[in-house]
């Protein structure tokens, strides 16, 4: 199956961008929180590298601090990073910061800086408050070739629906397939 080139949409200075892996079936990881079933997959470039290249920031839940390996090994040195928690962090690597605050808060000061885009990592609970907010522009779905189900889902549930307008598809050799959306439609 061809890729399909990318729309023309436009985009405010600092964009917020959701970039994610789920199982064809919609989860991020299995009922355990492990997503060792990705492994298979984790060899291949699906354009991360090109993609943090445009990320400054990184704004994650707690949970998923915690699985990419919280602490001294932490291998986002290079970009700020915030941790949206309901409890401060004893020890975080440098660079890493909590925010206990309003998210509108957070997304106000992230949408002033002219530093780059911020990458919402996950988990579910965050991507779903900064869709419910109206914050993310663009998403970057990889939709893997895999069929768990059970397990922790890619969107958490709300009253709220987000209209998505597709981009471009790009389909690997290995079964995987990006979906790229922005939020909303071309105005």
């Amino acid at each position: 199956m061809p890729s399909t080139s990318p729309t023309t949409f436009p985009r405010r200075r600092n964009s917020f961008r959701v970039h994610v892996a789920a199982s064809l079936d919609g989860f991020i990881a299995s009922p355990d929180g492990s997503t060792v079933w990705k492994r298979p997959f984790e060899t291949a470039d699906y354009g991360l590298d090109d993609f943090l290249d445009t990320v400054a920031t990184l704004v994650m839940g707690r949970t998923t601090y915690e699985h990419l390996g919280a602490g001294a090994d932490w291998p986002f040195t290079d970009k700020r990073t915030i941790v949206v928690t309901s409890r401060s962090m004893e020890t975080a690597p440098d660079g890493v910061e909590t925010w206990l605050g309003d998210l509108c808060a957070l997304v106000a000061e992230l949408e002033s800086a002219a530093t780059g885009d911020t990458w919402v990592v996950g988990g579910a609970k965050a991507i779903r408050a900064f869709l419910d907010l109206g914050a993310i522009d663009h998403l970057d779905l990889l939709v893997i070739p895999v069929l768990l189900g059970d397990g922790k889902p890619l969107f958490e549930r709300s009253d709220r629906s987000s209209r998505l307008t597709l981009l471009g598809t790009k389909t690997y050799p290995d079964g995987v397939i990006k979906l790229s959306y922005v939020v909303g439609q071309p105005g």
